[in-house]
């Protein structure tokens, strides 16, 4: 088993959008609501605020627009222990997104609106890469950032390769998104960026539609997502650890998840949880925070697993991009079980 080598540094960090998520309220559709709720977040933010309600020392970097929304983010990310004192301020708009929540036999649906956003419009030279990671320990990236622009596609790869000569912990989550680019684009980019990587988050579909690797998805998912890790590590020897999930989807309002662990040698499974939903948004998220925690704080590998699944699960009674929850919560519900009374 590969172990992470951590240096002596202390930030987490964490590069990407953050965005305004607009949600009708009483699971309403768009078109008969006159009313939403406005919550902040994005996928590396949402991870970061995570590791910071776990006790890690955390920083995001982004660019905002200077007005406002920009300072409401600040606010809002300062609130959970964030350090934001390298995000950039300049020209352009805070992206948007609209949730439709989904109940019963209907899904949820998101509508973005990010056109022209502040970070979309950033020039490379405008983050200084000296200052961003100093200090830093890990970073986290995902497939996210690099799909808003050139500019932001070439810093991503620059980040994380000024990263590995410090001897930094790289982090990346591929969170495929078909809005935002084609599935080749997405192979490029993730064939480009995996050389760097210590800790991957990949699901059986980024193995078929990205990596393009033969699957069979008549197998179970266990077996064939250890031979899939097996033969990447083969590929890209510097990989030390991969993860995801397996969610059953019962209803739009209730659903399953299992979480998968690779050490480079053997596959870790959590147990299976059923939970009802509140929120569904940012549980992918809420199982990166949980993931990364449990390696940074030398867990075993089937601790580590079993505590970012049930990080995921909880996010799932949480409204907003963003867990609430903290350690103890977490392992209380690893020690008790869903549907038990803390007295």
């Amino acid at each position: 088993m590969k172990r992470l080598e951590i240096n002596s540094n202390n930030k987490i960090l964490g590069f990407g959008e953050i965005m305004l998520r607009l949600t009708p309220t009483n699971f309403n559709k768009i078109i008969q609501s006159n009313s939403f709720d406005a919550t902040y977040a994005g996928g590396e933010a949402n991870v970061i605020c995570s590791l910071s309600s776990f006790n890690h020392d955390t920083k995001i970097v982004t660019k905002l627009p200077e007005n406002s929304l920009g300072e409401k983010v600040i606010r809002d990310m300062r609130a959970f222990g964030v350090d934001t004192k390298d995000i950039v301020k300049g020209e352009g708009r805070l992206g948007i997104y609209f949730l439709e929540t989904g109940h019963g036999a209907r899904n949820s649906e998101v509508i973005y609106d990010r056109k022209y956003s502040a970070i979309s419009m950033a020039s490379k030279d405008e983050f200084d890469i000296d200052k961003i990671l100093n200090d830093v320990k890990l970073v986290h990236i995902s497939g996210i950032t690099p799909a808003l622009s050139k500019n932001l596609y070439e810093f991503s790869l620059e980040l994380v390769k000024e990263a590995k000569k410090r001897n930094i912990i790289v982090s990346y989550d591929s969170n495929y998104r078909a809005k935002l680019w084609s599935l080749d684009e997405a192979s490029k980019f993730m064939k480009e960026v995996l050389p760097f990587v210590d800790i991957a988050f990949l699901g059986i579909l980024d193995f078929k539609n990205i990596l393009k690797y033969d699957v069979n998805m008549e197998n179970d998912i266990e077996s064939e997502l250890e031979r899939l890790y097996k033969e990447l590590c083969k590929n890209y020897s510097n990989l030390k650890y991969m993860a995801s999930t397996k969610r059953t989807v019962n209803s739009a309002n209730n659903n399953s998840l299992q979480g998968f662990l690779f050490n480079g040698e053997k596959l870790e499974k959590s147990k299976v949880y059923t939970f009802d939903i509140l929120d569904r948004v940012g549980g992918g998220d809420s199982f990166t925070a949980g993931v990364l925690h449990g390696l940074i704080s030398d867990m075993k590998c089937s601790d580590a697993i079993e505590f970012a699944t049930c990080a995921s699960v909880l996010k799932h009674s949480i409204i907003g991009d963003i867990n609430m929850v903290d350690e103890k919560d977490v392992t209380t519900l690893m020690k008790n079980g869903v549907g038990n009374i803390n007295r």
